[in-house]
């Protein structure tokens, strides 16, 4: 039902895994070719249009080179990855996404405009106090449990977007 990103669909490798909890997408450093990595037990959960908007998401960042060319050097990847979902998921809109993702408007963020660029979420970010705490708080929860927190998006995952990316 969406042509341009069934094209895309078609040049990208994709390979289960149960290593990560929902999906990713990155380059793959042998090949230098895009690959996404998915969790089948999670796409299994999710009713079509969600399973539609979380490739969707996926392909969005290939799209606008978050993984490529337009990532910072320097920045915290996790922060990256929070900046670039809050962008492309208010493309995508929260009815065809589950609950937990980041998207401007949503929980805690709530004061946060949709439709601007990741660069702009990510200065968003970096200014935002209550975020700022959150992440503290996250990471000392790391230190002593063991795992990593739910980085502010409200899910129970332990990554805590929707997605990762690695290089």
């Amino acid at each position: 039902s969406e042509p341009f990103f069934a094209h895309l669909s078609r040049m990208i490798t994709k390979m289960p895994s149960n290593s990560v909890p929902t999906a990713g997408v990155r380059v793959n450093p042998e090949t230098a070719q895009f690959e996404m990595i998915y969790n089948p037990e999670f796409f299994e959960k999710l009713p079509e249009n969600q399973v539609r908007g979380v490739l969707i998401h996926e392909f969005y960042h290939l799209v606008f080179g978050h993984v490529t060319d337009r990532k910072p050097e320097g920045v915290d990847p996790k922060l990256w990855n929070i900046a670039t979902d809050l962008a492309i998921n208010s493309l995508i809109g929260k009815d065809n996404l589950p609950d937990f993702v980041c998207i401007p408007g949503g929980k805690n963020f709530e004061d946060y405009p949709s439709l601007a660029a990741s660069e702009f979420y990510l200065e968003m970010l970096k200014k935002d106090e209550k975020f700022q705490q959150r992440q503290d708080g996250e990471k000392s929860n790391e230190k002593s449990e063991g795992q990593g927190g739910g980085a502010g998006c409200g899910q129970d995952d332990p990554n805590g977007q929707l997605d990762s990316h690695v290089s």
